[in-house]
């Protein structure tokens, strides 16, 4: 059974966007490997520079944070609040990969008529989502979005070897596959409710600065480039009409990271 460690609950905030690059919400441990019996930190922050730390996320805008190791229960409890980011310690008496997950509370912003298009260029929403959006907003509208991020990550307790890496309970999510033998993933699915997202824009960063865009198969699945070694994040996004007329948008924004690894063969992934 999932244990549900934190749950800190408080009303969504308003706040008026400004015209800056978007800011991916995502996990980032201190390392992705670490020695069993000691407490692996994982910061959650936004930045637009992954993986570099730059803004972190009050501990009140948390709904819940959720932990598993090697299909185990582990702790995860609220170390520091910086301003690069949410210093998360994670702690477990087993060894093997560890899915910690964060779901945050839903949040309102609006987006003034000369932003929505930055907005909506800006997250790999479906373009008919995108489409949707347009047709709605009456012109020199202004966009109200409601929102909540939905961020996970891989670490490791003295192995990397993967065990139940399954859905971990968030409405959007990016779930790994492994090939036998392989310490890091090969190839992803993005499912909603337990459901595959088909020829969706899923939007990968690794590297200096590389980002590029793929799109999901017919059963939600997607591979990496070739050649990505090293830290790597994908972000997905979704962006619901309006519930009621005037309503606001509504977006889940989805992060994976990860340490891609060169196979056992020598080859790039």
């Amino acid at each position: 059974m999932r244990r549900r460690i934190a749950l800190l609950m408080a009303t969504g905030f308003g706040l008026f966007a400004g015209a800056a690059a978007a800011h991916d919400f995502f996990l980032i441990p201190a390392s992705f490997v670490g020695p069993s019996g000691r407490p692996l930190i994982v910061h959650a922050t936004s930045s637009s520079d992954f993986p570099a730390l730059n803004v972190g996320s009050p501990r009140t805008r948390l709904a819940e944070v959720r932990a598993m190791v090697d299909g185990r229960p582990a702790t995860v409890t609220v170390e520091a609040q910086t301003a690069q980011s949410l210093r998360l310690a994670v702690s477990s008496e087993s060894t093997g990969m560890a899915v910690v997950a964060v779901e945050t509370i839903w949040g309102e912003s609006n987006w003034r008529p000369d932003q929505v298009d930055t907005y909506l260029e800006e997250h790999p929403f479906k373009a008919e989502e995108v489409s949707a959006v347009r047709g709605i907003l009456p012109r020199g509208a202004t966009l109200h979005v409601q929102s909540r991020r939905l961020a996970k990550t891989l670490v490791c307790f003295q192995t990397c070897s993967p065990a139940s890496t399954g859905p971990a309970g968030l409405e959007v999510e990016l779930l790994p596959e492994f090939d036998a033998g392989e310490s890091s993933p090969v190839r992803f699915q993005l499912v909603r409710n337990g459901r595959p997202l088909t020829a969706h824009p899923v939007t990968v960063s690794f590297g200096e600065g590389e980002r590029r865009e793929v799109l999901t198969d017919q059963e939600g699945r997607l591979r990496l480039p070739e050649g990505v070694t090293g830290p790597v994040m994908l972000v997905a996004a979704t962006l619901d009409r309006p519930t009621e007329t005037g309503g606001r948008f509504i977006t889940n924004n989805a992060s994976l990271t990860f340490e891609a690894a060169t196979r056992r063969d020598g080859s790039p992934r």
